[in-house]
């Protein structure tokens, strides 16, 4: 059976990778590779990670940012599918499984994605904020210019083959704060389709610790040109 890698980038979140890591212990399929990169935590994260040394493949790095933490986990994946999972994110039981069943269905799709609940800090634990469907799309001109408009991707929701990075290539450093998984999902696109799960897979966690995103419109305009300039050549 096929392996899972699932790369879960980590940054003082020793409230939350313990949960995070239980996700994918409580997943229906049983072959996973969990690869933990801790980018340079300064709070307990090591200390929640030790508790798993015997389960996982943790490593450490100098805080570098989520791309580079993220590049180095796909070089240690030895699965044929790659999954990202925030560190504050959680995994519903049968993700993996149904992804997969996606893949095995029609090999030519690349990258699978689903829907999310977005759960919002309250003082006696999670609350529903808002459910994420993804859109629907009917070909694949209707997807280069969905993603093109805005990213709809949540990116602890995406499977991605492992080969295809080989093709479209890592995560950009370039962009540590805001746009890294927007420009990887629009270079992944020019190699191949991608398709959704419209029901909710993951929990997506906002808290007052999330990494800030504010939208930097002069990146989000750079990725958009230059993955215009992939995409047409590639699907002409």
């Amino acid at each position: 059976m096929d392996t899972v890698s699932v790369v879960i980038p980590a940054y003082n979140h020793e409230k939350f990778i313990g949960d995070a890591i239980e996700s994918l212990f409580n997943q229906t399929y049983p072959h996973i590779d969990i690869i933990v990169v801790d980018d340079g935590s300064t709070d307990g994260t090591q200390n929640i990670l030790d508790r798993y040394r015997n389960r996982i493949t943790a490593i450490r790095q100098s805080n570098s940012g989520v791309c580079a933490a993220r590049n180095a986990g796909i070089r240690l994946a030895r699965g044929r599918y790659i999954c990202f999972l925030d560190s504050d994110d959680l995994f519903l039981p049968d993700k993996i499984e149904r992804q997969l069943k996606v893949f095995h269905k029609n090999p030519k799709i690349g990258l699978v994605h689903t829907g999310a609940n977005v759960m919002s800090k309250a003082m006696d634990g999670w609350n529903l904020w808002y459910t994420y469907t993804p859109p629907v799309f009917h070909s694949r001109d209707e997807q280069i210019k969905a993603l093109l408009e805005a990213n709809y991707i949540v990116c602890s929701t995406v499977m991605v083959r492992r080969d295809l990075f080989s093709l479209a290539g890592l995560f950009d450093t370039r962009y540590r704060h805001y746009g890294e998984d927007y420009d990887m999902w629009l270079r992944l696109l020019a190699w191949s389709d991608f398709s959704s799960i419209p029901e909710v897979m993951l929990h997506y966690r906002w808290h007052g610790g999330n990494q800030s995103r504010s939208a930097d419109q002069k990146a989000i305009s750079n990725i958009r040109q230059e993955a215009a300039a992939r995409l047409v050549p590639a699907t002409g």
